[in-house]
């Protein structure tokens, strides 16, 4: 099982500040200079009595790399719950619940995320929201227009997808219906890979949902690829401390896209939320405002809090 606490003290929290600013051609080269230089200094420490050797640096840049690719797959997962959240706000302050048919959600581009709401008869879209990733730029429209071709063979694709989905995993997958029924969310992985989510929803305030939460992959034919379950449990967390914690098993060694998602969602006023990884012999430390994850070895966590008075 996971294992999650809160650290409400700042005197007792455990974690690593982040505090770059700089421009972005320069940030992406930082925390790689940083993992590598982790693993260097680790070389010179009792423990290793040696100068550091190739696999230690590769072993960093490897580490860098994959949190590299969670953090981004994690806050587009982020972005689809929000455009979902802020359209359905939206569309509610202008239509009733009866007049309101399916809703679907896709990326025209990376960058770009476009949800479309229809009518009761499923022939027009009555409510259209877009928003750019890159500028925060949201674009909203109540004009009723027949549903396009393209968007009618998205919405089946989708519908096939989560059909099959559920069909072979249903009996896999878990929720818990005291907190909320489970979110669906389609995030184009590349070219040739959907990756479907399922997320715990959370109709509480004041919690942070970890657990109960999966991925199925599809091609572009809808075929599943994989399937991925991210914890063994579900435990929800107050966000009213400074800094949440959870564990992760050795065959789950890094924070993972739904940790990250649902930490953005609802962190409150927390600013960074760590993963302690056995796998790893170390901690991931999660920074909501640079959206960057940092490895430090157990090791380091240690000698600073040696170093504290």
């Amino acid at each position: 099982m996971n294992s999650y606490y809160v650290c409400v003290n700042k005197e007792s929290c455990t974690h690593v500040k982040t505090a770059i600013r700089m421009n972005r051609s320069f940030l992406q080269y930082i925390p790689k200079a940083i993992a590598i230089f982790t693993m260097l200094s680790m070389a010179s420490c009792s423990t290793y009595r040696q100068a550091p050797t190739r696999e230690m640096i590769q072993k960093a840049g490897v580490i860098t790399d994959a949190l590299d690719s969670i953090c981004i797959e994690g806050y587009n997962l982020y972005v689809a719950e929000y455009v979902n959240w802020v359209s359905s706000d939206s569309l509610l302050a202008h239509y009733r619940m009866d007049e309101i048919g399916n809703n679907f959600i896709w990326q025209p581009t990376n960058d770009k995320w476009n949800v479309i709401f229809m009518d009761r008869e499923q022939k027009k879209c009555i409510f259209e929201f877009r928003y750019d990733i890159s500028t925060k730029e949201q674009t909203i429209s109540y004009d009723s227009r027949p549903i396009s071709e393209t968007e009618r063979g998205l919405l089946e694709k989708k519908n096939l997808m989560q059909k099959k989905a559920i069909e072979q995993y249903g009996d896999s997958i878990r929720y818990n219906p005291d907190y909320g029924r489970p979110n669906f969310d389609f995030v184009r992985i590349d070219t040739n890979t959907t990756r479907m989510y399922i997320l715990q929803g959370v109709e509480r305030s004041g919690i942070i949902p970890f657990g109960n939460d999966y991925s199925v992959d599809f091609d572009n034919d809808c075929n599943i690829t994989a399937f991925r379950r991210y914890h063994r449990s579900f435990i929800p967390i107050p966000n009213d401390g400074e800094t949440v914690y959870h564990s992760h098993l050795k065959d789950n060694p890094y924070i993972t896209p739904t940790d990250i998602c649902n930490f953005l969602l609802y962190h409150g006023n927390m600013k960074e939320t760590v993963v302690l990884s056995t796998a790893l012999n170390g901690y991931i430390i999660y920074n909501v405002e640079t959206h960057t994850a940092t490895f430090i070895t157990y090791e380091m966590m240690d000698t600073k809090n040696d170093k504290k008075p």
